[in-house]
């Protein structure tokens, strides 16, 4: 496939990193009285998530995924819910806008916990993949904006 005059194969994308997150994913199953549940979907690759969480304090307490996504959907998931435990709609608004950057400019500003993401490299020359590497941050954002509304509407 040729993108933007280079050829990149799906070897070159899906490099041995990207394959054992996404394989790893610490969690595959929903929770059973979610605060919140958010599902999403990519348009272009079609790459889907269903999210619950539980919150404590504005923060995330405990985390279920549903996901039916590429390699790099699977792995971002993985990074992010490895450390979700305790990170609150700041760090994650934080961490996604680092991450968009890193994507198109590969500028490396995201810090610990999440630094695996600099696997996702190769996925900086196919930008319509860049929608299922941030999708996992983008329903976690969804729903704690989500919970926070709630709040607002009950107070």
């Amino acid at each position: 496939m040729s993108v933007i005059g280079e050829s990149l194969t799906h070897m070159d994308l899906y490099t041995n990193n990207i394959l054992e997150l996404a394989s790893t994913i610490p969690i595959t199953t929903r929770l059973l009285n979610p605060d919140v549940t958010i599902t999403k979907r990519t348009a272009i690759c079609g790459s889907s998530i269903t999210l619950d969480l539980n919150i404590s304090e504005s923060k995330i307490s405990q985390v279920g995924l549903d996901i039916k996504a590429c390699a790099l959907g699977q792995a971002s998931a993985c990074v992010f819910t490895t450390h979700a435990i305790g990170a609150d709609i700041g760090i994650i608004t934080e961490l996604r806008k680092n991450l968009k950057t890193f994507l198109d400019t590969g500028t490396f500003l995201i810090k610990d916990p999440f630094t695996r993401y600099k696997y996702f490299e190769p996925a900086q020359k196919v930008p319509y993949r860049h929608d299922s590497v941030l999708l996992i941050l983008d329903a976690s954002i969804d729903a704690l904006q989500k919970v926070s509304s709630l709040k607002t509407k009950s107070n």
